[in-house]
């Protein structure tokens, strides 16, 4: 069942189901979900005070699929076309050509990206190819067509359809050989770091729709310093994800040699345990860094090979460290953690995209609502909090091997804990 709360309780059955169905057309949530009018208008781009009228209004004028397409021109005997077509239930298709018309024959890649309306997400696809001329015999044209699906293309796809733009970034050489994978996927990490310093709003993630570019992400990483799948281009930190690739600093110079990293001990795996069960991935896919965010902020990024990204900065050499409002040994620890729990459960560019720009971290006094209406880091301070209430218990019942946790003095987030986090339901 959809539910609906805002200011959609004041229109009429009718006018309630319509909008219900104009958003299930688009993929965008999945039963049982509550939404809100409001959530919905901001993925609109609607300015508020907003009605459920102009909410319907608006989801009806969204297309359902995206068609763009680009000539490709060089200065040389070399052009071609490409085009990207995205649609609402995250299926894709990109497609197109390079042609020699002349006498030299040539190597290439071609980068078609589409790019949202508000500078959030890049849909990236990677083709080469080589293409022969008169000078060697071989097709004068390679054409591509590739289909696929992306989780993120769907979540995001209010934001895409709002003012999608293509453009397309193209590499060749006479009668060469491109490099290596490897190579490749430098050049898209250069080219990914040099968007997120010069694009608007200054952060962007780069979905991956390409089968080689998702290729690239597994090959050696040319900064042996750093952790699998993290590279460095244009002065930026950039995580190739299982679906993405992420700026994980996105302004400032970052040098190869001063990065930290280590899995998580098995003294912290047995800590989070004792206050996440099950549920966390294994303690070696859990990598923990020195990286700080924007702000000298702690954040978690889904990395390659199913590993996750903790950025703790300073607190790198003592993750148990007091900071700032968090009063108990451990409580930032458990707070990052929880967005290990989340990030499990979501899909990578989606999760990145909200923790970097929902940053409400109060969730209030009624623990009555739904685990599902609270952001990220609203429910990462729910975790904290449940854990860094009890001082004695911390201090006593807390450090046996397994804590009896009915001696843990009631609190209103238990049921969040028992229900979700340790059941590991979102």
């Amino acid at each position: 069942m959809l539910i609906l709360v805002g200011r959609a309780r004041a229109i009429k059955k009718y006018a309630m189901t319509s909008l219900t169905q104009s958003i299930r057309r688009f993929h965008l949530y999945a039963p049982p979900r509550v939404i809100s009018l409001r959530e919905v208008a901001d993925s609109l781009g609607a300015e508020r005070p907003v009605s459920a009228r102009d909410v319907l209004r608006r989801l009806d004028a969204v297309p359902g699929e995206l068609r763009l397409a680009e000539p490709v021109t060089t200065d040389t005997a070399l052009g071609g076309r490409v085009e990207m077509v995205l649609r609402s239930d995250g299926t894709y298709t990109s497609n197109g050509h390079m042609r020699a018309t002349g006498f030299p024959s040539f190597a290439f890649v071609v980068y078609p990206t589409v790019d949202d309306g508000g500078g959030r997400f890049r849909a990236l696809a990677v083709h080469q190819g080589r293409v022969f001329g008169t000078d060697t015999p071989g097709d004068r044209q390679k054409n591509w067509s590739e289909d696929g699906r992306n989780e993120d293309i769907r979540q995001n796809w209010l934001t895409f359809a709002r003012d999608a733009r293509l453009t397309v970034r193209k590499e060749w050489e006479v009668s060469g050989v491109l490099g290596t994978l490897g190579d490749i996927a430098t050049a898209v990490a250069q080219f990914v770091g040099a968007a997120a310093v010069t694009g608007s709003g200054g952060t962007a993630a780069a979905l991956v729709i390409g089968s080689r570019l998702g290729e690239a992400a597994g090959e050696p990483w040319p900064f042996p310093q750093l952790p699998v799948g993290v590279t460095i281009a244009s002065g930026v930190l950039l995580v190739f994800g299982p679906a993405a690739i992420v700026p994980a600093l996105a302004a400032g110079a970052v040098a190869e040699a001063l990065v930290e990293h280590r899995p998580l001990s098995e003294e912290e795996a047995a800590f989070a345990a004792k206050v996440f069960g099950p549920t966390l991935p294994s303690r070696e896919q859990i990598i923990l860094t020195n990286i700080s965010g924007l702000d000298n902020r702690a954040f978690v990024i889904p990395g390659a090979g199913g590993s996750y990204l903790v950025n703790l900065g300073e607190h790198f050499d003592d993750p148990m460290a007091l900071k700032g409002r968090y009063t108990q040994r451990g409580q930032v620890l458990i707070h990052e953690l929880t967005h290990v729990w989340q990030a499990k459960r979501w899909p990578a560019t989606t999760y990145f995209c909200q923790g970097v720009f929902e940053s409400t971290y109060e969730p209030g006094g009624d623990a009555s609502k739904p685990w599902s209406a609270y952001g990220i880091e609203q429910q990462a301070t729910i975790v904290d909090r449940w854990y860094g209430a009890d001082p004695g218990f911390l201090a006593g019942e807390f450090q046996k091997p397994h804590p009896d946790f009915t001696r843990k003095a009631a609190h209103p987030f238990d049921h969040y804990i028992n229900a979700h986090i340790r059941a590991g339901i979102t």
